[in-house]
C-alpha cells in the first residue's frame, strides 16, 4: 500500500526540490514549484510555478517564473510573471523585472527594479 500512495503523491504537478548537495550546470525548466538549495548555473524557467531560492544556497542564472523568492545568494536577472520577494537573508546582484516585488530589511540587493504594468 505504501508504493500506490507515492505513485498518487507524484502523479500530479507538485514540488521539485535540489537538495544542498545538488551541483547544476544547465538549462532547468518545469512546471511546478521548485525549491534549489544546492548551487545552480545556468537558466532556469518555472512559467507556471514558484522558484525558490533557499538560504544557503547559490544561484547563477537567467530567470523566468511566475513568482519567485530568494533567501540565498542569485547573480543574474529574474523576469516574475506576478511577484518578487527578496527576503532578509538574501544576497542579489542583477535587475528584477515584475510588477511586483518585495526588498525586506537587511536584504543585500545590488541592480536594477523595472515594474511593468
Amino acid at each position: 500500500m505504501a508504493d500506490e500512495s507515492v505513485r498518487t503523491q507524484a502523479s500530479g504537478p507538485g514540488l521539485t526540490r535540489l537538495g544542498s548537495t545538488v551541483v547544476l550546470t544547465g538549462d532547468i525548466e518545469a512546471h511546478e514549484d521548485m525549491v534549489i538549495e544546492g548551487r545552480v548555473k545556468g537558466s532556469i524557467t518555472v512559467p507556471s510555478g514558484t522558484l525558490t531560492v533557499a538560504r544557503g544556497a547559490k544561484v547563477e542564472a537567467e530567470i523566468r517564473v511566475r513568482s519567485f523568492v530568494l533567501h540565498g545568494e542569485l547573480t543574474g536577472t529574474v523576469r516574475a510573471g506576478e511577484k518578487a520577494l527578496i527576503a532578509e537573508t538574501a544576497e542579489m546582484t542583477g535587475d528584477v523585472i515584475t510588477p511586483k516585488i518585495t526588498i525586506a530589511n537587511g536584504a543585500r540587493f545590488s541592480g536594477g527594479i523595472r515594474m511593468k504594468e
